[in-house]
């Protein structure tokens, strides 16, 4: 059964996710409170604003959204001690968790990619064998079935962002990333040749800092400007025990200006191709 509401929640749009969960906890706090619908609708509308049975009700199944009064009403109706307020802002707010769909989606459907990674090399560009070396020492509780299932779906995906035109990525990687030897030194080679390939083609800007560079703005952690059209830039960040989507316009202009002061201090183009095309070398010569 858990499985079934795992995959209804993938199939979901952020903001559909953001319902369900927000109606699944309102729900369990009227059900603590050993309230009925009606009672709760009753005992807000003696306040002295109307709600219907069903709309509580469209709230709870993830169909209604319950506006700021309404949220704040439910709250000292179920003497929740702002749980519901702070749950929104969880769902909803600047540094928010993050669902791994949402991310994948925005990622995908944006115009522009500002990427920083030090570790290993963004999902949407690994090789199927990367991603399982990457998975497998990450996450070793996982069963073969679930490593090669979550290694295969990364490889789609970069199949699939490989082969299109959007978004442009701009990706700039600490040079240690290169010398990892994540699963053997043979799926490290075919990682950076996978890379190099794209590199050429113009499909990924890539560029590399180097280890020696005094001035290293990376040690903020690994980070991920995303930019579309039709939706306010963000930043996603992941650390070992949660992602977070980063709304706030002030936060999102700091991680842009630390991209572009890695940026300053990376090797150029055709240097970031030649520390490449040295790192296979040395792999061959392993």
């Amino acid at each position: 059964m858990a499985h079934a509401v795992v995959w209804s929640y993938e199939r979901m749009t952020p903001d559909e996710r953001t319902l369900k969960v927000f109606g699944r906890e309102l729900r369990r706090l009227r059900n603590e409170a050993e309230l009925t619908q009606e009672a709760v609708a009753r005992r807000i509308s003696q306040r002295g604003t109307t709600i219907s049975n069903s709309h509580l009700s469209d709230i709870e199944i993830g169909k209604a959204m319950a506006r700021p009064w309404l949220r704040r009403a439910l709250d000292e109706t179920l003497h929740g001690g702002g749980r519901l307020e702070r749950l929104w802002e969880e769902l909803t707010g600047s540094g928010r968790r993050a669902w791994l769909h949402e991310v994948a989606e925005r990622t995908h459907a944006a115009d522009a990619l500002y990427e920083y990674q030090a570790l290993v090399f963004p999902v949407y560009l690994q090789t199927e064998a990367y991603s399982r070396a990457v998975i497998r020492y990450g996450a070793p509780w996982l069963s073969a079935n679930e490593l090669a299932e979550r290694a295969q779906q990364r490889a789609r995906r970069a199949q699939q962002m490989a082969r299109a035109l959007s978004p442009v990525i701009w990706l700039v990687v600490d040079q240690s990333l290169l010398m990892r030897r994540y699963g053997s030194s043979q799926v490290q080679l075919e990682q950076l040749e996978y890379v190099m390939d794209l590199v050429e083609k113009e499909r990924v800007n890539l560029l590399v800092v180097p280890v020696d560079e005094p001035r290293h703005a990376g040690n903020n952690g690994p980070f991920r400007v995303i930019t579309s059209a039709d939706q306010p830039e963000v930043v996603y960040v992941e650390s070992a025990h949660q992602g977070q989507i980063i709304t706030a316009t002030n936060e999102v202009g700091r991680y842009r200006m630390w991209f572009a002061a890695l940026q300053g201090v990376a090797w150029g183009p055709d240097e970031t191709l030649i520390a490449i095309r040295n790192e296979m070398k040395r792999i061959n010569g392993d």
